[in-house]
């Protein structure tokens, strides 16, 4: 029984860590480009 449960929260976790990493990849990437260009702005790089 304590089996069961362990392996459920563990699907648990990794449908979570799917639904995170793989779904809207796109957006996700375009964020992290926003972030980078607004970061190296602030800082004074451009």
């Amino acid at each position: 029984m304590e089996r069961q449960e362990e392996t459920k929260k563990q699907n648990k976790f990794v449908a979570f860590m799917k639904a995170v990493f793989v779904h809207n990849i796109g957006w996700k990437l375009l964020a992290l480009g926003s972030a980078i260009l607004i970061w190296a702005l602030a800082v004074g790089l451009w």
